[in-house]
């Protein structure tokens, strides 16, 4: 067995323990021995090739938000590693098991410039829960260095190779001990911040986002229990419950602004709302965020705790008593927002209108996943009630446009009907994602791309709207660019909408829909809104 044998083999057992089935693949002549010896041991359908690695990492992290299970991306050497990094910091705030398989040149050319001998070694930093080094040494045994941090993370295995394919022998060795992710229970701490916002006085109001279908069994429980009023995003799943419609609040950042609540519960991810970032300076509101991520969502941490999805398991049952007797917030105030209905009629070209007429069309069981940042605010205020069996995602964990085309085709690879609704400038970020689409199943896939003509989401920031017009031009990003000719690069098909008479849905397999909405307005929606 050669060198490139043997950590090979030792990186197989390692990804066998952590229960990796799916590879994204960006091939060069440093990972060549890698990706041999992979497809000789993995059935094809479990592997996608990219020609770039952004892509493929974002691709990565959406099979791992669909599953929930680690997906492994490989790179070459070099530069190509840091194009990882977009995907690893998102997947890093998601607490997502993102694999990272980084082909690096032996560890003695580290330092000298050689070609594609850069410093691979620690290069996510913090972004990573794990990095593992395997290189093989002179006597021909594997040499293995092990960081571990956290668990629920990415994770980087970087293998040093040298040139050549090797001998293809590459039984797993069983005499090595496999790497796993521990679980653990929720610590002293945790229980502490439970125990201590439940005994807290003060109204209660739950806010809820980014919740996995998967977690909607034990979420709804919970709520049923506690009987307190619940502000969910689209992307929390709960919206459509009619288990809950009692509780739902709908009117967005109004209705949080008029609850007089001064406890917090926060279920699943960090929410869009500016509402969320005011409570930075709400030393007086209480906030207790139940994630599967251990992030507070909030800088500040006065009043201000975290504690593990796996505390509200049971609630009610294991501890009646923190049910009993809590006061909740009265909802009079938040029932009484009234939705912008009329306003949306007589603007039925503006933005927000538009993203309402979309969710109209959208069938029962599709996958939707909402770009950041209007579209899904926009979603959240507009969209009608969500069909039976329809499903929301969107990356929450950095908040930021990067790979978003990529994640909603990883996402929904599987998915029979699937809707990216995603604005300008983020389809623009992700131009060559269509790439993967001749690897996939015939679906049904729509991306709806709202182009306003800029980043027209910093129009809607308060301390931004008194800069000069040359300054909002160039934040702002302005710009006249059409997707026609992209999408039939890719071979999709393509619509243009200007007007809401327009919109029907008589397309199959893959399309672009291109809306242009009148600013006019939308300007004009937003002021009278606020």
């Amino acid at each position: 067995m050669t060198g490139n044998d043997a950590v090979i083999s030792v990186l197989f057992t390692e990804l066998d323990a952590l229960g990796v089935q799916e590879f994204c693949i960006a091939a060069g002549a440093r990972n060549a021995p890698l990706i041999a010896a992979l497809l000789a041991r993995t059935q094809a359908s479990q592997v996608c090739h990219f020609f770039e690695e952004r892509c493929a990492a974002f691709f990565a992290l959406g099979r791992v938000m669909s599953t929930r299970k680690p997906v492994a991306v490989i790179t070459t050497s070099g530069t190509a590693v840091g194009e990882l990094l977009p995907a690893v910091m998102e997947a890093h705030y998601q607490a997502l098991p993102l694999v990272l398989i980084t082909a690096d040149r032996p560890s003695r050319y580290r330092g000298s410039g050689a070609p594609q001998a850069v410093e691979q070694v620690g290069i996510f930093g913090d972004y990573v829960g794990r990095e593992i080094g395997l290189e093989a040494s002179e006597d021909g045994r594997f040499q293995m260095r092990d960081s571990y941090t956290r668990q629920s993370a990415p994770i980087h295995f970087n293998i040093c190779l040298d040139e050549g394919i090797g001998s293809g022998s590459l039984e797993t060795n069983q005499d090595h001990a496999a790497l796993c992710i521990p679980v653990g229970d929720a610590t002293d701490l945790d229980r502490h911040n439970w125990r201590e916002f439940w005994e807290a006085e003060g109204e209660l109001l739950v806010v809820a986002a980014g919740l996995h279908p998967e977690d909607l069994p034990v979420a709804r429980e919970f709520l049923l229990r506690l009987k307190a009023p619940v502000i969910a995003e689209a992307t929390s799943n709960l919206t459509g419950d009619p288990a809950l419609s009692h509780l739902l609040l709908r009117g967005g950042e109004k209705a949080l602004a008029a609850s007089s609540a001064t406890r917090v519960l926060r279920l699943g991810s960090v929410p869009s709302w500016r509402w969320w970032r005011d409570l930075e300076n709400r030393d007086d509101v209480r906030v207790l965020s139940v994630s599967r991520a251990p992030f507070r969502g909030l800088a500040r941490s006065h009043n201000v705790a975290v504690v593990p999805w796996e505390m509200i398991e049971g609630f009610g049952r294991a501890r009646p008593e923190l049910v009993e007797g809590l006061r909740i917030a009265d909802s009079k105030t938040e029932r009484a927002i009234a939705l912008p209905t009329a306003l949306l009629d007589a603007h039925p070209n503006s933005e927000t209108a538009w993203v309402r007429e979309v969710s109209r069309i959208i069938p029962a069981n599709a996958t939707v996943f909402l770009g950041n940042s209007l579209p899904i605010r926009e979603w959240n205020l507009a969209a009608d009630a969500p069909k039976p069996g329809t499903v929301f995602f969107a990356n929450r964990g950095a908040n930021g446009i990067d790979g978003l085309v990529s994640t909603w085709l990883g996402l929904a690879a599987e998915a029979d009907e699937a809707w990216l609704i995603v604005g300008d400038l983020s389809a623009l970020y992700d131009l060559s994602a269509p790439w993967i689409l001749p690897q996939l199943k015939k679906a049904k896939r729509r991306i709806v791309i709202i182009n306003n003509g800029g980043g027209k989401i910093f129009s809607r920031v308060g301390w931004l709207r008194d800069l000069d017009d040359d300054a909002r031009r160039m934040i702002e990003n302005r710009h006249d660019i059409n997707f026609e000719h992209w999408a039939r690069m890719w071979g999709m098909d393509y619509r243009l909408f200007t007007d809401q008479s327009q919109l029907n849905d008589d397309d199959s397999g893959c399309a672009v829909w291109e809306i242009r909405p009148d600013e006019t307005q939308t300007e004009a929606f937003w002021a009278a809104w606020r």
